[in-house]
């Protein structure tokens, strides 16, 4: 179904050849500096990574000392890099591209090799490596970040990825905001209306106990726009939420869900889940990063930041931008081919 994509064409020749230079202006500063230097570079879709060695007496004390001069032959300020030390004589620097190119759906499904569908490809690494969602192995998935950063767009693709395999996996989307989802009503299963959610995300609770008595393991997918607008509005599904969360995966019933809260007590339950992982968008403090992610943070993360943290391992990847008219294509052709 790749063909009913929409095709980019990523060209990285510029970013090469900017990474290049930057390469000629570190060799004359450290030579400035009695630095005896080799320099070696990888260039991604969204960062360049510069590794840099040296055999004389210098150490890396030294090396951060010249992070201003680093600064000025890599075009950026000090603070957009860190200089991360590798062994004694050998360091790394990690630089954000000026060249930056948005990811497509199609571009990401072509890089994955993976055809497990309870892998779920959500987006790049900064090393170019897909980060998947593994639906059996994480279980449930809780995103968060300010109003109109990209939560949409990450529903949209992970909707579009299960559609996409054909394995009848069900698929239900309580979207109180009435607007994002509609599209997707002739394959799924849209809620919209504030109180049909509550009795649906009840329903889905008395599913799973049926589910159990029969030995159903059929896989349904429930996704919850703005789930802390639910839970104000009736706090009673409090608890079905956490008991789907806690024993829903066990009958193969998972949760992918959103919030703009962070802080609000109602929702800070679900942060300590072991059977959730967590995907940030931009956060405006840091101390709602440290109470959602599973890592202290002790530097800005950066507005265009996205990240996701399994099992306390903290990933920034890049996610593909997805395009109406290709929703529209694949809901369409699913439709004719059911």
């Amino acid at each position: 179904m790749l063909e009913l994509l929409n095709t980019k064409i990523f060209d990285n020749e510029r970013n090469i050849l900017n990474a290049d230079l930057f390469v000629n202006n570190l060799k004359h500063t450290f030579k400035a500096f009695k630095f005896n230097t080799k320099i070696t570079y990888e260039v991604y879709r969204n960062i360049t990574i510069y590794h840099i060695t040296w055999n004389d007496d210098k150490s890396y004390e030294d090396m951060l000392e010249l992070k201003k001069e680093i600064a000025l032959a890599l075009g950026v300020t000090t603070n957009e890099f860190e200089i991360e030390k590798e062994k004694e004589n050998e360091v790394k620097i990690k630089v954000q591209n000026m060249k930056k190119s948005t990811l497509s759906l199609k571009e990401l499904l072509e890089e994955s090799k993976d055809k497990d569908n309870n892998n779920i490809p959500l987006g790049l690494s900064e090393e170019d490596k897909v980060i998947y969602f593994n639906i059996e192995k994480d279980k449930n998935l809780l995103v968060t970040g300010v109003t109109g950063i990209g939560k949409t767009n990450l529903f949209n693709n992970i909707i579009l990825n299960i559609l996409m395999n054909k394995d009848k996996t069900k698929i239900i989307i309580l979207d109180s905001q009435s607007i994002n989802y509609n599209a997707y009503d002739k394959l799924c299963e849209v809620v919209n209306d504030e109180q049909e959610i509550i009795n649906k995300i009840k329903e889905i609770r008395h599913i799973f106990e049926e589910k159990v008595k029969n030995n159903d393991q059929s896989r349904i997918i429930l996704f919850i726009d703005e789930i802390y607008e639910i839970i104000k509005n009736d706090i009673s599904v409090k608890d079905d939420i956490n008991y789907l969360l806690e024993v829903g995966a066990t009958m193969n019933i998972h949760i992918i869900m959103s919030t703009d809260s962070v802080l609000d007590e109602d929702i800070n339950y679900l942060f300590d889940k072991d059977d959730i992982s967590k995907l940030s968008f931009y956060l405006t403090t840091r101390r709602e990063y440290n109470k959602f992610l599973d890592n202290y943070i002790d530097k800005s993360l950066g507005r265009d930041g996205i990240y996701v943290s399994t099992n306390s391992t903290l990933t920034r990847i890049s996610l593909p931008l997805i395009e109406d008219d290709e929703i529209t294509r694949v809901v369409d052709n699913l439709e004719v081919n059911i």
